[in-house]
This record gives structure tokens, C-alpha cells and sequence, in this order.
């Protein structure tokens, strides 16, 4: 028998799948821990161009995963899950503009403690938790790992949420919108 290689998913056959399923307000009846339902809404931004994206490689200080690449090509940037009602439930995807200006909060309020391989890519809408690449931790030539920047600690405290950026976004879409990677 042959060893198979790791699959790996790019999340976006996820978030197509999830876009099908919107209604005309961009919403989806989601079930939340402890039996919740709420109405969540979904932003997806058109497709960064390539200009874009090969300025941002320019300007970053780490090197851009090709898997989060392929979701700029598809959606520069996008916001999921979002609670309207309340205004603080969802994640923030960042699209070619915003990575910059978050990376560059983050170089200044963390100095020394932030890595150098981090590239943040996302907030948490509501509280301070942001989601990082760590470039220095690729599990193949596409992708790394995702680490869970939660807001009330610092950066030597993170933990990885998830082996790959395809496996966080495929897996958010499952636990629809959940922080599945904060369920112990």
C-alpha cells in the first residue's frame, strides 16, 4: 500500500460551497455554542488584481503563502459571520490594503516580541484576537500554519489554530464561524 501524501484544502471550495448557501442579504441562520441562533452576514470584496498582490509581496516583510494568495485572487478580503445586531461577532479577512496597515499595528504595539515570520491576515470583530501566518512554518509549498493571536495574551503565549490557512478557513465554515480552535 502506498503512503498517500496530507491533503490539504485552500478553504475556498468551503466558501463557495458557504456563498450558496447565502440568501439575497448575504445572511445564513447559523447554530452557535450552547444552541444559539443567530443571523450571520457575509462581505466578500471582488478579486485583487495582480498588480495588487505582487506590490503587497514587494512590500511585506515575510513571504506571502501561496494559499492566501489564491484567496486574495478570489476575494480581496472579506468579512464572515458577522452579528449586525450586535456588532461583534465575525472575522475580518484582510485584502491587499489592509495587511499592511494591521501587520504594521502589530510590529509597533508587540517590537520585539512580535516574530518576524508572523503575517497577520485577519481579526476577530468585537475583541482584540487576530490570526497570524507563520511563514517560518510551512506545511508544504502553498501553505502554513495559522496561529490563534489571542488578544489577551502576548505573543510567546499564541497557539497554533490550525495546521494551515486552507484547514482554519475550511474548518471555520464547518463550525459556522465558531473559534473551533478554542474548543478544548
Amino acid at each position: 500500500m502506498k503512503d498517500r501524501p496530507i491533503q490539504t484544502y485552500d478553504g475556498l471550495t468551503a466558501l463557495a460551497a458557504l456563498r450558496s448557501k447565502l440568501d439575497t442579504a448575504s445572511s445564513l441562520e447559523v447554530i452557535n455554542e450552547d444552541g444559539y441562533i443567530s443571523q450571520a452576514y457575509f462581505t466578500f470584496n471582488p478579486p485583487a488584481k495582480a498588480e495588487e498582490i505582487d506590490e503587497l509581496k514587494r512590500s511585506l516583510r515575510v513571504p506571502l503563502p501561496k494559499a492566501y494568495e489564491q484567496f486574495l485572487l478570489q476575494y480581496n478580503g472579506a468579512l464572515l459571520y458577522y452579528d449586525k445586531k450586535y456588532g461583534q461577532w465575525g472575522f475580518q479577512l484582510y485584502g491587499t490594503r489592509e495587511i499592511l496597515e494591521g501587520n504594521k499595528v502589530c510590529w509597533e504595539k508587540f517590537g520585539n516580541e512580535w516574530p518576524h515570520a508572523y503575517l497577520m491576515f485577519a481579526k476577530s470583530r468585537g475583541d482584540a484576537d487576530r490570526l497570524i501566518l507563520d511563514t517560518a512554518h510551512f506545511v508544504n509549498e502553498r501553505d502554513c500554519r495559522v496561529i490563534d493571536g489571542d488578544g489577551d495574551d502576548s505573543p510567546p503565549r499564541w497557539t497554533v489554530a490550525a495546521r494551515s490557512f486552507g484547514d482554519w478557513l475550511d474548518r471555520l465554515v464547518v463550525a459556522q464561524g465558531a473559534k473551533y480552535w478554542r474548543w478544548y
